[in-house]
């Protein structure tokens, strides 16, 4: 299975400020967060942004399957689509497959991209880099080892946005 992960993340390589309150997100953040779960019909999450985006943003209502990580597995959602889980990596990925899914989409937070990351099984990143500097927040990743990082793609995605793709060297 293919996994990617598509987050906003600060100049300096925050992807949340310490207030927890993504306001500093642009629309072409949103828009390219939108597609890729379009796309992917699988979503990965922490119960953070879960919380955050839940219930009226999340990027699908009935179709797919949004995978949600958290220790409280007994949470409920008002969507069949959510699953509530505190499996590791390799659980969720073979939960997502016997679902018919051959691709997912990581979109926060430090735990989860930390997790997948140190299992080795991510594939690329997909980083929304916005105009903003955070003296404190989530980093990307956290404990989680060092990587290699090829370049795949560059995109202004606006006069302020700049989109960054890499692909995890394996």
């Amino acid at each position: 299975m293919k996994i990617s992960v598509y987050l906003a993340l600060s100049v300096n390589g925050m992807i949340s400020n310490q207030k927890g309150v993504p306001d500093w997100l642009s629309g072409e953040y949103v828009q390219g967060f939108m597609s890729t779960s379009q796309q992917t019909k699988a979503v990965i999450m922490g119960k953070t942004t879960y919380n955050i985006l839940a219930p009226d943003n999340l990027p699908f209502k009935d179709e797919g399957t949004i995978v949600v990580l958290t220790h409280d597995t007994s949470a409920k959602s008002s969507q069949s689509n959510v699953i509530f889980t505190d499996q590791d990596p390799r659980a969720i990925v073979a939960l997502l497959e016997s679902r018919g899914h051959t691709e997912a989409v990581i979109i926060g937070g430090t735990l989860t991209v930390s997790g997948f990351m140190k299992a080795g099984m991510v594939d690329d990143l997909h980083l929304i880099v916005e105009p903003f500097l955070f003296d404190g927040g989530l980093p990307l990743i956290k404990d989680a080892g060092d990587y290699k990082l090829a370049l795949v793609d560059v995109k202004k995605l606006s006069d302020r946005t700049v989109g960054l793709q890499y692909r995890v060297l394996k």
